[in-house]
């Protein structure tokens, strides 16, 4: 009962507002959600998702030697490029149950044996309080591996990094530890897929010990930009 009446209320003092807008009543309100540009609009790269008007794969993902795809739910714009950076920079943790539900309809969901989050630093973790991705994939309640994958290396921010140098930043930054992974298709979770350097790292990992296939699913995807092939944000 105290519990309930103390949400109330904060609910009262602080109630919930739109990410993306400020209007109050969800943290992300219905005509905000409807003007995310879906992934399944428009032309798209046929391995990563992203915005791509060219044929074949796009450049994004011409260097993936590990990751075997990518899919995800919107571009990386607008209301979902706030309810990313929400979540994962104000902490607003309902955003969560908002991604969950767009990474669930993905087709992966009937495709995969076992799904793993892509692991932060323990001490980022540790700041941030929480890790977005494993958020997403305990809400979605996906059929999580045996076994651990983790970050055993702090990496700098890959903010304004180009792909190169996103590769070699995550290079020997993950581990796993557990039984082997003999002939399994394993799907990763994020919150976005940049250059995705970081999801081929985990899959260059997971395939070393077994895994047949990894794909990754998230929330958002950064498109490719001809003139400056720099992420937005990790």
């Amino acid at each position: 009962m105290a519990t309930r009446l103390a949400s109330a209320l904060l609910n009262i003092l602080y109630p919930e507002r739109c990410v993306a807008c400020g209007a109050f009543g969800l943290p992300l309100c219905e005509p905000c959600e409807a003007g995310m540009t879906p992934c399944s609009q428009g032309g798209r790269c046929p391995n990563c998702s992203g915005r791509w008007e060219d044929g074949g794969n796009c450049p994004r993902c011409f260097a993936w030697d590990a990751l075997d795809g990518a899919i995800t739910a919107f571009d990386l714009e607008g209301s979902a490029r706030r309810v990313v950076h929400g979540l994962k920079y104000r902490y607003v943790e309902a955003l969560a149950g908002v991604m969950s539900e767009s990474v669930a309809k993905l087709p992966p969901a009937a495709s995969f044996d076992i799904a793993y989050p892509v692991p932060l630093h323990r001490s980022r973790q540790r700041r941030r309080g929480f890790n977005q991705a494993a958020l997403i994939l305990n809400r979605i309640g996906w059929v999580g591996g045996p076994g651990r994958l983790e970050r055993i290396r702090k990496t700098g921010t890959q903010v304004g990094m180009r792909h190169a140098e996103r590769r070699a930043n995550v290079r020997g930054a993950f581990r796993y530890t557990g039984p082997a992974l003999d002939g399994l298709n394993v799907i990763l979770v994020d919150d976005v897929v940049t250059t995705g350097a970081t999801a081929n790292e985990c899959a260059r990992v997971l395939k070393d010990h077994g895994a047949r296939t990894v794909r990754i699913a998230a929330f958002a995807r950064a498109n490719y930009d001809h003139s400056v092939d720099a992420p937005i944000l990790d």
